[in-house]
């Protein structure tokens, strides 16, 4: 398997924890409901009434699953349609997809912002990484 289609697997890996987070979302609303402590008209347009900080907290980290690993998306797809990947790729693709689980997982848990922040912030280290190496060898040999 080329480097360039290995990084689907990362990409993968990736979407299945999006996957499993809003399955956590949905679940958590449901139990919100049941317990009467959301009113599910809340949920039409998020305006009628409030929700509780447990149905706040996995819905912030879901919408983080949807916001910047849209551009690790992006530069995995661009990279494999131009045959660029190589084995420093896909271990970038690893580093990003396991920080932003680690992520995702102090967010659902014990929640702390420093942590969470300092995994953010290595998370985009590495996404800067890809798109600046690939920027790089794109002006040095544009053919």
């Amino acid at each position: 398997m080329t480097s360039s289609i290995a990084l689907f697997f990362p990409m993968l890996t990736l979407f299945l924890f999006t996957v499993l987070v809003g399955l956590r979302l949905f679940i958590v609303r449901v139990r919100a409901v049941k317990r009467g402590n959301v009113r599910l008209s809340y949920f039409r347009n998020f305006t009628a009434g409030t929700q509780t900080e447990g149905c706040a907290t996995a819905q912030r980290a879901y919408g983080n699953l949807l916001e910047v690993p849209a551009l690790f998306y992006v530069i995995c797809v661009v990279l494999m349609v131009l045959r660029q990947g190589d084995h420093l790729y896909e271990a970038l693709a690893w580093a990003y997809v396991v920080l932003r689980v680690v992520q995702g997982l102090i967010h659902l848990t014990y929640n702390n912002v420093l942590h969470r922040a300092a995994v953010y912030m290595a998370s985009m280290a590495v996404l800067t990484a890809l798109w600046v190496r690939l920027g790089l060898a794109l002006l040095a040999f544009p053919g």
